[in-house]
């Protein structure tokens, strides 16, 4: 009588558990040496000028990723490829539209409106043509924090090199341009705050976790927040308190919703909305940027 009272006392705090969402599951994602996977981000970004949105920036590219396993100091190497690349910059004042589809790569030079943007039309066609196929190799450590990106550098160099451009000034004012933007640097922010949800301890429904982490403008603390539960799929919101930025008298947050895979720990999708809003008269410029992650295994 006593172990039948104990076995159904257990049962009814084992159903209690499970009633009040504190299931606690380990998020923690794992690739394996010859994995494939399919990785696409996009930035959204709408510019206002003096409170009017302004331009509209579409940026996305897909790469292929294969897992080539641990390196001698424990570091986890994927090697990625460029698969597509769509971008598009409009001017919602002048219409005027620059911009490149992996799927039709002369779609933006044929459709340009004037002779300035033909021309930079066609020299977008010619670096992205030169980046496609071009691999690139990521190192995450074990936290899943991305301690380096390798090799950007080198194949934008060599997009560059190979665009036939006769006018050194030209391809250096170019070059510099396009280093900024496309460097190991910055690939690497965008692996990283892809994989930034990891939880360093077990979580259920309605735990939270807080993480340092970048917005375009400065850093700040996001914080996570793991909302619901179906099937396979967990749903994590972020979010982030006002951060004020005092150089440009702006303050910025996060918000956003990341859904993740229970079984595998890994990234399904995400969507991300930093937003800047003025703090004094004397803002012109402000930015509010949509981060789109998608995370598929081949």
């Amino acid at each position: 009588m006593i172990k039948k009272s104990a076995v159904l006392l257990m049962s009814l705090i084992f159903f209690s558990i499970i009633s009040s969402g504190q299931v606690k599951r380990t998020i923690n994602p794992v690739l394996n040496p010859g994995e494939q996977y399919i990785f696409k981000n996009t930035t959204i970004s709408d510019i206002h000028e003096d409170g009017v949105r302004a331009i509209n920036q579409n940026y996305s590219t897909s790469w292929f990723l294969r897992v080539i396993g641990k390196t001698a100091e424990g570091k986890l190497m994927v090697k990625a490829t460029y698969l597509k690349i769509n971008q598009k910059n409009e001017h919602l004042f002048t219409h005027d539209i620059t911009g490149f589809n992996s799927d039709d790569f002369k779609e933006f030079v044929v459709k340009s409106t004037s002779g300035e943007l033909h021309e930079q039309n066609d020299r977008l066609r010619k670096l992205n043509e030169g980046i496609l196929g071009k691999s690139f190799n990521v190192y995450f450590n074990a936290d899943w924090r991305v301690d380096k990106v390798t090799g950007v550098d080198t194949l934008v160099s060599i997009a560059l090199d190979g665009m036939g451009e006769e006018d050194p000034a030209v391809i250096q004012s170019y070059g510099k341009t396009v280093r900024s933007t496309i460097n190991n640097e910055e690939i690497a922010k965008i692996f990283d705050g892809a994989f930034s949800y990891v939880p360093e301890e077990e979580i259920g429904i309605g735990d939270k976790w807080n993480k340092d982490e970048n917005h375009h403008v400065g850093p700040l603390r996001a914080e996570y927040v793991v909302k619901s539960e179906e099937g396979n799929e967990m749903e994590i919101a972020v979010s982030s308190a006002a951060v004020v930025n005092n150089e440009i008298q702006a303050s910025y947050s996060r918000k956003g919703t990341i859904t993740v895979d229970i079984k595998t720990g890994l990234l399904v999708k995400s969507s991300v909305k930093d937003d800047m809003k003025p703090r004094a008269g004397n803002i012109t410029r402000l930015v509010i940027r949509t981060v789109k992650n998608e995370f598929q295994k081949k």
